[in-house]
């Protein structure tokens, strides 16, 4: 996310700290307090969106990479059953079809090599009784198909996440761009017409609403804690990362973060004592930023005997 949206962001929760602090002197202004809560709906949404339109795809990438491969494995012995058959059958054809098809094979480009495997795969499933003489069975030529089916499912998730981070990304701007009218417009001088009755709140207002530089705090993960049933932040609790002596506190709104994170695969540990306790699995790869949302289950209130 650039520099000017964190700013924003920033910004905004400088605010919304100064409002809250300040909320009694609003009490008995209903228009000021009807705007504070437009504006605090407002924030609870872009930091969702925040979350929403930063889901990473690096897992899934590795997790195709390693389906590339098994695919490489298997073509090879396909290729080389075939080329027999080929050789012993006398069978040009099938040796010239063979030939393109190991060229398309040690290409770099992904996308070609997976229309290959499935050329092969046709191949394989034409000679199959032939094959059998050769170890490549009706189940080897199902697994390798299966490899081939797995590839473009990681390939479908990948581009499903890339169009949402997309989506999300729209509607993160158009709402800091409406957020931004809304205090401009109205809650701006809302709070002006207390600058004589209350200096103090007017000052801390308009102070957050100066636009910060972003200082780089070598944050690797950032969280949003809210609860599952009504989407509200939670407040306190621990987030720990099992396996590790790594441990934060949630803050007031919710909030958590890990500076210097390790690189890896690691899970996280969510925990209140009014939920149940969550455990996430997060992939963190070298000099990555990650910003996560965890959605926790309330416990049942207990009744009283």
């Amino acid at each position: 996310m650039i520099a000017r949206y964190l700013s924003k962001l920033q910004s905004y929760h400088h605010i919304e700290d100064a409002l809250e602090e300040n909320q009694s002197a609003f009490e008995t202004d209903e228009s000021t307090k009807a705007q504070i809560t437009t504006f605090t709906g407002y924030h609870t949404k872009l930091r969702n969106l925040q979350v929403e339109q930063n889901k990473p795809t690096k897992a899934v990438i590795k997790a195709k990479n390693e389906l590339y491969k098994e695919l490489s494995l298997k073509s090879k012995l396909m290729v080389i059953a075939l080329i027999r058959l080929a050789n012993d059958t006398d069978n040009g054809t099938l040796r010239v079809k063979l030939e393109k098809v190991q060229d398309q094979l040690a290409r770099r480009s992904q996308i070609v090599r997976l229309a290959a495997a499935f050329i092969l795969y046709e191949l394989s499933v034409d000679y199959t009784s032939e094959l059998a003489n050769y170890s490549i069975t009706g189940e080897s030529i199902t697994a390798y198909k299966k490899c081939i089916d797995d590839i473009e499912i990681q390939n479908a998730e990948k581009d499903l996440i890339l169009e949402e981070n997309k989506k999300n990304k729209k509607k993160f701007e158009d709402l800091i761009r409406t957020t931004d009218s809304f205090l401009k417009d109205k809650l701006d001088w809302s709070i002006e017409s207390y600058r004589e009755a209350n200096p103090k709140i007017v000052e801390a207002y308009f102070t957050a609403r100066k636009l910060k530089k972003v200082i780089n705090q070598h944050i690797a993960i950032r969280g949003f804690v809210v609860n599952k049933q009504t989407g509200e932040p939670i407040a306190n609790g621990i987030v720990s990362v099992l396996d590790t002596d790594l441990e934060t506190k949630i803050t007031e709104k919710g909030y958590f973060s890990f500076k210097n994170f390790p690189e890896g695969k690691f899970t996280l540990k969510v925990e209140n004592i009014r939920f149940e306790t969550q455990t996430i699995d997060v992939y963190r790869y070298i000099n990555e930023y990650l910003s996560i949302k965890v959605e926790m289950q309330p416990l049942p209130v207990p009744h009283p005997a």
